[in-house]
């Protein structure tokens, strides 16, 4: 505790709060529904307050009724508050009862305290580092812990924040989109995506994955979204675990402009070639676009990144904050199973959507497993995660270059079965050496997840083209200058 002016400061608590809230729930078993979704048992500062909020819980979503006669026997029989006896504590407790609709104010209080009395550890705890300097200790990475406290207690705020005004929400939004003939999400460049996620674009507030395995182009399909979005202009931010803002401009540059990057790299372009390069450069620097090399960032400090972009950013059209690769952020527990880290990752971005009012794209890296089937076409067990990961998402989408398991495939091939089920898996066109990638669905939360798409993957340029669409179109030179 600290001394002020000779007093002691106490952590920020409302017992009076907790103890008709309390109340009121045993009164009135029904508003537990309404005020649980605002407060749990940890939120309590008095311990006592957790284990009687705790018990009524336990014995409400089972059908019985909470009381002080029936909680007895699930709290400390020795327990006492001061002269008081635990089931004369219960008693005053309803005595002091407030009303349903008082409740949830009640209840947001004790939230509000506990939000602060995190904070305050955090924060006396990398003072308490700071303090103890070390060599070659990085301030802003002891700062961390104080990001990662305020990220997670922000999703908590997101999820406690109850059901007020959704409709005029939604009005409010619809009515400012039609009034500016502004589209209500991000732009999606291939009608085969809009069409197997049965969505013209990559909604506000959404969460969406996109699944490949290592080697099957799922960046290269990135860049062309971020490609048609800040053509569109929509800020763009790239959270990048595996490329620098050096190597995404070079694979804009060979998608837009057919200028391989090899060439790009040994520096071999003609005049033509030169000139389109430094207008792409120019333009580019114009754009509300960020590309971040990530190391050991966890899933708060990304969203912290993102909340800072389109601070920065912003300007009235939706932003898309990308994530690659999601098996490669920073998990709170490093000894958690896969699962675990993935609700939790997923947690802090799906709220993350929604604090930003951007659109989240999180890349995954498929397993090993999943690519050995006979088979190997993804399913949501090859999430990082696996299957359980799915609810977070919106939306996941995911991109199957069959010809890379097909030579690994015919590689192996050595009897008549093997190839019989090589033919069976693959199309004929691959088995004659087409690259045709298959787009398809895993969730869609509203419309057809059987709905799949083809797409010809050009290995030269990097990039995916629509079998509608008969060459990929360049930027035009004016427009960006």
């Amino acid at each position: 505790m600290n001394a002020t002016a000779g007093t002691i400061r106490e952590v920020p608590h409302n017992i009076e709060a907790e103890q008709c809230l309390l109340g009121a729930v045993m009164i009135n078993n029904g508003c537990y529904d309404l005020v649980s979704r605002i407060v749990r048992p940890e939120h309590f500062f008095e311990p006592l307050h957790r284990d009687i909020f705790k018990a009524s819980g336990d014995l409400i979503t089972v059908g019985r009724r909470a009381d002080p006669i029936t909680l007895r026997d699930f709290l400390p029989a020795n327990a006492k508050v001061g002269e008081l006896t635990l089931v004369q504590y219960l008693a005053a407790l309803c005595a002091d009862a407030v009303t349903v609709v008082m409740a949830r104010d009640y209840a947001a209080s004790i939230f509000d305290a506990w939000m602060s009395r995190q904070i305050i550890v955090a924060c006396e705890d990398t003072v308490s580092r700071l303090y103890d300097r070390r060599p070659g200790m990085d301030p802003l990475l002891e700062a961390g812990p104080i990001e990662d406290t305020l990220a997670k207690l922000r999703a908590e705020r997101v999820s406690a924040s109850g059901t007020a005004s959704h409709g005029r929400q939604y009005l409010e939004s619809l009515t400012a989109a039609r009034q500016q003939r502004k589209i209500m999400g991000v732009p999606i460049c291939l009608p085969e995506i809009a069409a197997v996620i049965s969505e013209p674009s990559f909604e506000a507030g959404n969460l969406y994955g996109l699944l490949s395995s290592s080697g099957e182009g799922k960046t290269s399909l990135t860049l062309q979204l971020i490609m048609h979005a800040l053509k569109k202009g929509h800020p763009v931010q790239f959270l990048s675990f595996d490329q620098s803002a050096e190597q995404c401009i070079r694979q804009m540059v060979a998608q837009e402009y057919g200028i391989e990057a090899r060439r790009q790299r040994a520096g071999d372009l003609s005049e033509k070639e030169w000139e389109k390069v430094v207008d792409f450069s120019e333009w580019i620097d114009r754009q509300p676009f960020e590309v971040v090399k990530c190391t050991d960032h966890s899933a708060p400090q990304l969203l912290a990144f993102a909340r800072a972009f389109v601070k920065r950013f912003g300007n009235g059209n939706t932003p898309l904050i990308v994530v690659d690769h999601i098996g490669a952020v920073k998990p709170e527990d490093r000894r958690a199973d896969e699962g675990t880290k993935a609700k939790d990752i997923n947690k802090v971005f799906k709220a993350g959507a929604e604090q930003t009012g951007a659109a989240w794209l999180i890349l995954n890296q498929r397993n090993s497993y999943g690519m050995k089937r006979d088979n190997p076409r993804p399913i949501s067990a090859d999430l990082f995660g696996g299957d359980p990961a799915k609810q977070a998402y919106d939306a996941i989408f995911y991109v199957y270059r069959y010809i890379k398991f097909l030579e690994e495939r015919k590689a192996v091939a050595a009897s008549d079965a093997d190839w019989k089920k090589i033919h069976k898996v693959f199309p004929p066109d691959v088995i004659k050496g087409e690259d045709i990638a298959q787009i398809g669905a895993i969730k869609v939360r509203f419309g057809n997840a059987a709905i799949t798409r083809d797409l010809i993957f050009e290995a030269r340029f990097t990039r995916y083209r629509s079998e509608q669409q008969n060459d990929q179109p360049e930027l035009i030179e004016g427009a960006m200058l």
